[in-house]
């Protein structure tokens, strides 16, 4: 094996990498709080830790002579990743200081007003006041959010006054830091940008548009990602350059950037710039589209390995390409149907399901409780979207 590498969780969000790991030869560690994981049999070793603890990955790294260290597709994940390879001395492509820019909405939201991206109104605030000062200044819809948190817990679309207190209070019960992060309300579609920093230049990889679940509750949970994106020419450039803007605004001077936005009637506004691999199969789907493996390029980072950052295309690009998430009903699983027939389909690249026989589906209300996925190509977006529905539908997760 050509190295060893210990990756930081192994759920649904970091599978593709640890595959992409061990086929590029290396030695899989895997550390996790959940030994049932999906991704665990992908793993050569594995230490039952939380990807929160930072003591307890930095502990797994020195017991398992691990070279390097990396994680994609989780805020946690990542900010304990960049903790423990400073800690250790270990390559990272961000230290902790940009990486708690990019995951602290209030910082977050300064960093791009200073840079001159393109973001809506905004306030952050305390108290219930400041939100209905808000309020009368710019009117509504406003979007009501944690200045800090994970996945889609805390957030909501306002669209009537009376609205606005619970809201509030279900960002602030959310928020790790006790700010909410108050914005105006941008119509139109939301679109995910996938790129990556190299000596000083930005390439995108992937423009998608995201299916995502309708306000107001829960919102903003990806269902699918499509690829390409159906904008028109200078509309793609309208939300290229917006991520871009953000990217530059926030420092990232190396490494992947993973920004969601949405454009609409007044043009492209940023909701936010994530420096890592997507968690809602975004890599998977960049590398469908562009033949690129930004998994190559951060387990490059991670074994000082130039060469692997430094990659171009190296595998076949798709005209469509479609990241279809599973749902299933809530409850204990009793049985698993339509797994291999759904993967033996024409067009279909992957096909998983997260949970096992005896566990359990949890209520949709974050982007972690999604239960399986189809990864599907085509010759244009319209047969992999017909591919990967119809391998979806193929598989049947029976829970009581």
């Amino acid at each position: 094996m050509s190295g060893r590498v210990l990756i930081v969780g192994c759920g649904f969000p970091q599978l593709s990498l640890l595959r992409t790991a061990r086929a590029l030869g290396l030695e899989v560690v895997g550390a996790d709080a959940n030994p049932r994981a999906v991704g665990v049999t992908s793993c050569d070793s594995f230490f039952e830790a939380s990807t929160n603890d930072e003591e307890a990955i930095a502990k797994a790294v020195r017991a398992s002579g691990a070279d390097g260290i990396t994680t994609c597709g989780s805020e946690i994940a990542l900010r304990t990743t960049a903790r423990v390879a400073q800690r250790l001395g270990l390559p990272f492509y961000a230290d902790p200081e940009t990486v708690q820019r990019c995951q602290a909405k209030d910082l977050m939201r300064e960093a791009y007003a200073k840079g001159g991206a393109p973001i809506p109104a905004f306030t952050v605030a305390r108290e219930l006041a400041e939100a209905w000062r808000f309020v009368e200044d710019h009117g509504l819809p406003l979007v009501v959010k944690p200045a800090s948190g994970w996945g889609q817990r805390g957030v909501a679309k306002v669209a009537r006054e009376e609205e606005l207190e619970g809201a509030f209070r279900a960002a602030k019960e959310a928020a790790t830091s006790g700010l909410v992060m108050v914005e105006s309300f941008v119509e139109g579609r939301e679109f995910s940008v996938n790129a990556y920093t190299y000596e000083g230049e930005t390439r995108v990889y992937s423009v998608t548009v995201r299916i995502i679940t309708s306000y107001p509750d829960p919102p903003g949970i990806t269902f699918a990602e499509w690829h390409p994106s159906g904008l028109d020419g200078e509309a793609e450039r309208e939300v290229v350059e917006a991520a871009l803007a953000g990217i530059r605004a926030l420092g990232i001077r190396r490494g992947p950037s993973y920004t969601q936005l949405r454009h609409g009637p007044r043009g492209a506004f940023l909701v936010e710039t994530a420096h890592r691999l997507g968690g809602g199969l975004d890599p998977d789907v960049a590398l469908l589209a562009s033949g690129v493996s930004l998994f190559r390029k951060i387990l490059g980072v991670a074994l000082g390995r130039t060469d692997w950052e430094a990659a171009g295309p190296e595998a076949e690009r798709h005209g469509g390409a479609i990241g279809h998430f599973l749902v299933a009903e809530p409850g204990r699983v009793m049985a698993i149907e339509g797994l291999d027939e759904a993967r033996a389909m024409p067009g279909v690249v992957s096909a998983e399901v997260y949970v096992q026989t005896g566990g359990t589906v949890f209520p949709l209300t974050d982007g972690s409780k999604r239960a399986g996925h189809v990864l599907a190509v085509g010759k244009d977006r319209d047969e992999a979207r017909s591919n990967a529905v119809a391998a979806a539908s193929r598989i049947r997760i029976h829970t009581a």
